[in-house]
């Protein structure tokens, strides 16, 4: 039975029948004080929803979590405003004040201070204090303890009750009884209709004697709002609620069963955030600065600065698309560090931005080859009248440091499977290999093409026209406003004057917190995006103190998909990958994990920059792969091996000395390089793990073995390749693979939460000193710290699945 219950009304709803059992089995017959009726807008405990929570049901408070006003004026007897009554909210804290004038004369003065918080996804504990300063009788200068809860864990359903003069002060000696009031609501047709039923009765109170009142809300259009309830009495009230943008007014009136006008109120009030309106909002202009890189689930500090996740990013500029406030698009760039398949992830959200009949102006602060492929997508360019437009083509640039180490003595002795499989040649060779060559030109051509085609279309012109104009650059500002590449040349503050329309301008970081008000219950259900983002280790040193690296290590990514398993609201998964690959083994455990994740959730797979190798070995879990047409995938294979550091010692007068038991203990040794056994033996292991992962990727793929392992042996492809040879089943980015979900899900609105959670007390500034150190003498910081990794290489994680370059667009 107690199985069932809990299945019923839920948790919450089970600790509620556990306060109320407790309150009646220790209370005795005693006078009641209940809370006077009268100004306040009535709404049900259980779905109470505005700063009328605070005399309502405090747990409503935690719902709300908003800043807002309520001003409130009774009518009766002839006289207006003899009673009256206000509260005013800050997030979850309301404090109010109520002077009742009711019948016979009697006066109630009344301060209300409450609170609530969510606890959990779907239940809600509120607590007040009231304190009546005036009042009849009992009344007098007495203060009450209250509490609230409202679960709405129940599908169309809701619960609430509340608890008042928990205290229970003493009256003529003895103590008062405690009010209890229980609710709950139910919604048919979504927030278009809501039935409510709310039981008085106090501890001393017979359940067959409870009070009773029914009550029914309909929103006919946004905004709009017609209500009543009757009483067990037969008294009955309607009234009518109308939002009108960011305030709200409305009237109700009272009548006794007999039909005779009790009284009426006339109610207006305000909110700092966005609510469904009757009349339509007056178009704004929303203005995105971006500068930086834009990491895909980038540390939320407690204090500071919070960045803005990608994902948030290219969502927001879809909503603003579909927001009817939102007139024209603002864009400020200023040395943007996108990669590629994100630049082309925002250049859509823009794209479809304008085909909603909305302008897109973008001011390019330094303009480059990147900066201007995503600004080709606006209605208009502007750059500084002062400036350089580079646009001059793309380029990719390695580094071999095998000569180095001989110099320094040091050996990389590696293996690898698949000619392709090349990420070992930075370490090994002095030049790169002709596979090597092959398929880095094969990418850069499939990348340009990508690249002049958007600029083309995004101007109107050919492609061949493009090609020329790049073959051209880089261009003075007035060169590049006489060739119509750009629009016009202005300085950012004179945007304003020159080019946009004149309507009021929203930021983006105060169109993030600009949300609508979302009084949906159930809670609206939940789109996991967990991040696999940066290169693939272990965890040792993912939870160092103030580390900023972008890894993507196993133990906060399991936490990730255990958390969004266990979360009921939970209905599907993005499993967002940003990874050129790393260490095979964490790779797998992460795999393991994710897969786990998609025998209880629809998991479907999002490629950003690169998904290769590691990358894409964890990709496996998903039902559905999309990739951008110039993300970086593939390049299935493995590599490892050790470094030999015997000649370095032998410079550096370091002796050494190896004592082993076990035919192959000493096989990863520094000390010497592997023994030709020791090296068939290490890579009989690479083999094993590298059939794995062709057999992963067929199973998954449905394709046979052997067309896998032609299309692997290290190969890299981009996103558009990786379409046509199957090994990704659509083409779009983080908008298209949750719309996939939504569809299959059934889901009309859904919300986007991100994980891993990452929240430091407080980010340092600046980059790695390594990194900065390494740079100042080859330019790469980020190559010599996977040289410091491949030097370190331990023992029982020497295998790497790792994409055999880094492609940076420049």
């Amino acid at each position: 039975a107690l199985m069932k219950t809990n299945r019923l009304i839920g948790t919450g709803g089970l600790i509620v029948l556990v306060i109320a059992g407790l309150i009646a089995v220790t209370t005795v017959q005693a006078e009641r004080v209940p809370i006077p009726s009268g100004v306040f807008y009535y709404q049900p405990a259980a779905s109470v929803f505005g700063p009328e929570a605070a005399w309502v049901n405090p747990a409503g408070l935690g719902r709300f979590s908003a800043s807002g006003f309520r001003l409130m004026f009774d009518y009766a007897d002839d006289n207006i405003a003899k009673s009256w009554g206000s509260v005013f909210t800050r997030r979850s804290l309301a404090m109010a004040y109520r002077n009742l004038d009711n019948d016979g004369g009697t006066t109630f003065k009344e301060l209300v201070i409450a609170t609530g918080i969510p606890v959990g996804g779907s239940f809600f504990l509120g607590g007040s204090y009231r304190h009546f300063k005036e009042g009849p009788g009992i009344y007098h200068k007495r203060h009450f303890w209250n509490i609230g809860f409202i679960e709405q864990g129940g599908g169309a359903f809701t619960w609430g009750a509340v608890f008042s003069n928990l205290n229970r002060g003493r009256l003529d000696g003895d103590q008062t009884e405690t009010e209890m009031r229980f609710s709950t609501s139910y919604r048919p047709l979504g927030k278009k209709v809501t039935g409510s039923i709310d039981m008085f009765l106090s501890t001393g109170t017979k359940l067959s004697n409870a009070d009773y009142v029914y009550h029914l809300e309909v929103a006919p259009r946004d905004g709009l709002f017609i209500n009543g309830y009757v009483t067990s009495d037969k008294e009955f009230e309607i009234g009518i609620r109308v939002n009108l943008l960011r305030y709200i007014t409305g009237a109700r009136a009272g009548f006794e069963s007999s039909g005779k006008h009790r009284r009426s109120t006339v109610f207006l009030g305000g909110t700092d955030i966005r609510q469904p309106s009757l009349i339509p909002e007056p178009k704004r202009r929303l203005a995105i600065s971006l500068s930086g890189n834009a990491r895909e689930n980038p540390p939320q500090p407690r204090w500071g600065k919070k960045p803005t996740p990608f994902a948030t990013l290219v969502l927001s500029i879809y909503r603003a698309a579909d927001d009817r406030s939102i007139g024209e698009m603002a864009l400020y760039l200023k040395d943007t560090r996108l990669g590629f398949a994100q630049t082309q992830e925002l250049r859509e959200a823009i794209t479809y931005f304008r085909s909603l009949g909305k302008r897109v102006y973008c001011h390019l602060a330094r303009p480059d080859n990147l900066g201007y492929y995503l600004a080709s997508a606006a209605d208009k360019i502007l750059i500084p009248p002062v400036s350089q437009l580079n646009l001059i083509g793309l380029r990719a640039e390695l580094s071999f440091y095998a000569g180095t180490m001989e110099k320094l003595g040091v050996r990389a002795d590696l293996m690898r499977i698949g000619e392709h499989k090349t990420a070992a040649e930075m370490l090994t060779r002095r030049a790169s290999s002709e596979e090597n060559r092959v398929q880095i030109n094969r990418l850069l051509d499939s990348l340009y093409d990508q690249f002049v085609a958007a600029i083309a279309s995004g101007r109107g012109v050919s492609p061949d026209s493009v090609r020329r104009v790049i073959d051209g650059g880089p261009y003075t500002s007035v060169e590049a406003r006489q060739l119509g590449l750009v629009d016009g040349l202005s300085y950012r503050d004179e945007m304003n004057e020159d080019f946009l329309a004149a309507m009021p301008e929203v930021s983006f970081r105060r169109y993030l917190a600009d949300t609508l008000i979302n009084d949906n219950w159930p809670a609206t259900p939940v789109i996991a995006m967990v991040v696999a983002d940066g290169e693939i280790t272990t965890d040792d040193f993912a939870g160092m103190p103030f580390n900023r690296s972008q890894q993507a290590t196993p133990a906060p990514l399991k936490k990730a998909f255990r958390r969004v398993m266990n979360d009921r609201n939970v209905k599907g998964i993005v499993l967002r990958v940003n990874s050129p690959g790393g260490l095979a083994l964490a790779a797998d455990e992460i795999l393991h994990a994710a897969d786990k994740a998609s025998e209880k959730r629809l998991l479907v797979v999002s490629m950003g920059n690169v998904a290769a190798s590691g990358g894409y070995q964890v990709s496996m879990a998903a039902d559905q792969l999309f990739a951008s047409p110039a993300t970086i995938t593939g390049s299935i294979g493995i590599f490892g091996g050790k470094v030999d550091l015997s000649e370095l010692y032998r410079k550096i007068d370091l002796g050494k000395e190896l004592f082993v038991r076990g035919k192959y203990a000493g096989m990863m040794t520094t000390t010497r390089p592997f023994s030709e056994e020791q090296r068939e033996k290490y890579f009989d292991q690479l083999k094993a793990f590298y059939d794995h992962f062709v057999g992963l990727v067929a199973e998954n793929r449905a394709l046979p073995f052997d067309s896998i392992d032609a299309m692997a042996r290290g190969k890299v492809w981009t996103g558009n390749e990786a379409l046509v040879n199957g090994l990704i089943d659509r083409q779009g980015g983080i908008k298209q693979s949750l719309d996939y979900l939504a569809d299959h899900l059934g889901l009309d609105d859904y919300a986007v939460e991100i994980s891993p959670l990452k929240r430091p007390l407080f980010i340092l500034p600046g980059q790695s000193y390594l990194a900065g150190l390494v740079s100042l003498f080859s330019g790469d910081g980020g190559a010599v710290e996977k040289v410091a990794a491949a030097v370190g290489l331990p023992d029982d994680e020497g295998m790497f699945a790792r994409m055999p370059f880094d492609i940076a667009i420049e």
